[in-house]
């Protein structure tokens, strides 16, 4: 994804990493089709006549040159645009002096990249059941990611169903979850720190959302919720990338959407939440899915509710649960019951998940793929500082 406004997984790790490796994040490419259906990415159809980026000393953006749509349905067009994608990586990289790089890729049809830019190590960092959006043909994602799975030197995956699904395809996968930027999502609990403006005035319990509002996310469910209890209000703070629902959603006068809202604002909305909300849909990609909000609002002290979703097995206690209408209301009366105890423990817990130990355990994890790959013949690797 691009690199800004809303932080996930991706712009967290790599903003940790020692300073004496040098990145460069590739951004989303758009299609060629894209700013015909989005007229905002407009912006981005000559952006990659820039180059690289700086975005602080050792970490540079690119964003790549448009491609053809369609390259999770057809094969051929992907690996069209992987060669494409391949052509403009190498030139950027030779400009910025690289040599041997390695290779960490989010997406499965990166199995047409892999090994076409001479990387030292390959790491495939899997965080959804790709085969599971909408839209995409789910037999060729499988296809392209077991393909991935096989040439990676190292497999990292957030959830344990993702653990038991791609473990038979390469010998070298770790767990490695999703965590919280503690100390900023922290700031919700500063009594000095104001309240943002735009929610400021709601009365009543305040419900909050952070995070992108895509199809997996349970609208419906909190349209039902927002209805049957007008004394409750509704806060959705993220931008809107699913258009289903959303105008039921937006026809309430008990519900709020902000659109996006930088890293270092949403404290100033949580300090408003009373209970925070982690509504999936049920299906494919909330049974495999690792959300790394729930790891936020935990840092924050705020109570949080959720449906039903395998991950939740390591929070009990920690989260309330419910399902359907009815549980999801009762879930959220139980939680509006917060006490101080509870609330120490959330924060006592999520020490234990910040981005900068998960960092450590990526790069211990990266040395030793690196020896593990140097004593099978493929000369000296420098571990990481």
């Amino acid at each position: 994804m691009d690199f800004d406004p809303l932080w996930a997984r991706t712009q967290q790790l790599v903003w940790r990493m020692p300073a004496s490796n040098r990145i460069i994040y590739v951004e989303t490419p758009i299609s060629i089709l894209s700013p015909l259906r989005d007229r905002s990415l407009w912006s981005k159809w000559g952006q990659w006549r820039q180059g690289l980026r700086v975005r602080k000393e050792n970490l540079y953006l690119y964003s790549p040159p448009p491609l053809l749509p369609f390259a999770n349905r057809w094969r051929w067009v992907n690996r069209l645009n992987q060669a494409i994608l391949a052509r403009a990586l190498k030139k950027v990289a030779w400009q910025a002096g690289f040599s041997e790089p390695i290779l960490i890729t989010y997406l499965p049809n990166s199995a047409d990249l892999a090994l076409r830019l001479g990387e030292k190590l390959l790491i495939y960092d899997c965080v959804d059941e790709h085969s599971a959006f909408q839209g995409f043909n789910a037999a060729l994602v499988r296809q392209m990611e077991i393909e991935l799975l096989q040439k990676a030197d190292l497999v990292l995956v957030t959830a344990q169903p993702l653990y038991d699904d791609k473990s038979p395809y390469n010998p070298n996968i770790h767990l490695l979850r999703n965590a919280a930027d503690v100390e900023n999502f922290r700031r919700a609990l500063d009594p000095e720190l104001p309240v943002a403006s735009d929610v400021a005035d709601l009365t009543g319990p305040v419900l909050g959302f952070i995070g992108r509002i895509k199809e997996w996310i349970d609208l419906a469910l909190l349209g039902e919720v927002a209805r049957k209890r007008p004394d409750w209000h509704l806060v959705l703070v993220g931008p809107v990338e699913y258009d289903a629902d959303v105008a039921a959603l937006q026809g309430l006068a008990n519900v709020t959407f902000t659109g996006a809202r930088d890293k270092e604002e949403l404290p100033a909305y949580l300090k408003k939440f009373d209970v925070c909300l982690n509504p999936f849909r049920p299906g494919r990609l909330s049974q495999a899915v690792n959300p790394l909000k729930l790891y936020e609002y935990l840092a924050s002290g705020k109570p949080v509710v959720s449906t039903p979703m395998p991950e939740l097995d390591m929070l009990e206690g920690l989260v309330e649960i419910g399902a359907g209408e009815a549980g999801f209301i009762a879930a959220i009366e139980r939680a509006l019951a917060d006490t101080p105890e509870k609330q120490h423990q959330r924060l006592e817990f999520v020490k234990e998940h910040s981005w900068e130990k998960r960092v450590d355990e990526m790069c211990r994890l990266i040395d030793q793929a690196g020896q593990q790959k140097e004593g099978q013949g493929d000369g000296p690797f420098v571990p990481l500082p």
